[in-house]
């Protein structure tokens, strides 16, 4: 192989894939959210119907005599939460004003579930899985979130086009006559 033919191979390796190869991180943020719905979804029905799937679900913690009830009472908010999630994810710019929803319900199951550990009263077993996959679902919506606020910029000067851009101001003697002139009231 010559030095050319190497360069050559070299540079297709480096070449960024093509565009239909890529994802939009504004695509990924919605499919992530979309898949939170399905979660939310799914474990609202779990805590609602089926109590002694609780485990899978928010990592127990529920159990004893007022347990059902508070696992259905929980249940009932998720199953309410998920089709906002939905929304969101469904029509991100008409819904924005609640966009920072799942983050703070993410972050809130982080933290509580993080504190139970620390202070003891709920043993690691218990915890994992809710802590698990609120911490991926917060870490998944954080990245794709700041990505998509990173293309913004980029797209916004790539297609500016000159059609796209606005049209001059027209001049000051023009739109003077283009005006109508206005009747002043000197009533007094």
């Amino acid at each position: 192989m010559s030095e050319e033919s190497k360069i050559a191979h070299l540079a297709e390796g480096l070449s960024p894939p093509p565009p239909q190869a890529t994802i939009n991180a504004q695509s990924a943020l919605r499919l992530i959210l979309l898949l939170l719905t399905m979660w939310t979804l799914l474990s609202g029905l779990a805590l609602t119907f089926f109590q002694g799937a609780s485990g899978a679900t928010i990592g127990g913690g529920l159990e004893g005599g007022q347990g059902d009830a508070a696992q259905r009472l929980l249940g009932v908010h998720l199953l309410v939460l998920a089709p906002v999630y939905g929304l969101i994810a469904w029509q991100p710019e008409r819904y924005r004003l609640i966009g920072w929803l799942p983050y703070a319900v993410q972050g809130g199951v982080v933290l509580v579930t993080l504190f139970d550990i620390v202070t003891g009263k709920r043993g690691i077993q218990d915890a994992a899985l809710p802590l698990f996959v609120a911490l991926v679902f917060l870490v998944l919506l954080v990245y794709f979130w700041r990505a998509a606020r990173l293309d913004e910029p980029m797209a916004e000067t790539s297609t500016a086009t000159p059609a796209s851009l606005p049209a001059p101001a027209p001049s000051e003697p023009a739109a003077a006559e283009a005006a109508p002139p206005r009747e002043q009231d000197i009533s007094d």
